[in-house]
């Protein structure tokens, strides 16, 4: 795939990451994460951190930012899935693709909610304020599990129906051209 193509399907992914954003939604329902996956997986490593990054970069302005701590924290938890993707980018196998969206959410949840424990009031700094923290931010993480896995699945089944109809487009421009098809 060349960089050029690489760059349009980034920007039609950061577009769709932004709109799942600023659109109507249950808290932690957004396909940023399985765009990052999606990206790392299929255009690369860069791109599955560039993706994340900038679709957060746009739309935290407008959405409101939570302080630098809380965003680092946000941010580096968006650029895991994108990890995840580039290191599963020779796997065709679903198991492995829902797995590793299953394991970014859940590390989302963890690293954020300790950060709110850390670097916030919210909670007592001790074992009983972490674990409150935890158990509140419940409701978000199945949200955000039920979310991921779908666009997820959703985006990398359109990415696979898109190649076969690239390569059906490309065998019909080649027989309507008279050139051997195999």
């Amino acid at each position: 795939m060349t960089l050029k193509n690489k760059f349009f399907i980034a920007l039609g992914l950061i577009a769709f990451a932004v709109a799942g954003r600023f659109v109507p939604h249950l808290w932690n329902l957004t396909p940023v994460a399985a765009v990052a996956l999606l990206s790392g997986a299929r255009l690369g490593f860069g791109w599955g951190i560039a993706v994340p990054l900038s679709v957060m970069a746009i739309t935290d302005p407008i959405l409101g930012l939570t302080g630098l701590p809380m965003m680092l924290t946000i941010y580096l938890a968006f650029i895991l899935p994108g990890v995840i993707g580039y290191f599963a980018r020779n796997s065709s196998s679903t198991a492995f693709v829902l797995g590793g969206s299953f394991a970014s959410t859940i590390f989302f949840y963890l690293s954020t909610n300790a950060a709110v424990w850390m670097f916030t009031s919210m909670y007592p700094h001790n074992l009983a304020g972490l674990i409150a923290s935890y158990v509140a931010g419940l409701p978000f993480v199945m949200n955000q599990i039920v979310g991921d896995l779908f666009f997820t699945a959703a985006l990398f089944t359109i990415w696979e129906f898109g190649k076969v109809f690239a390569v059906r487009m490309k065998t019909n421009k080649m027989s309507l051209s008279g050139e051997k098809v195999f």
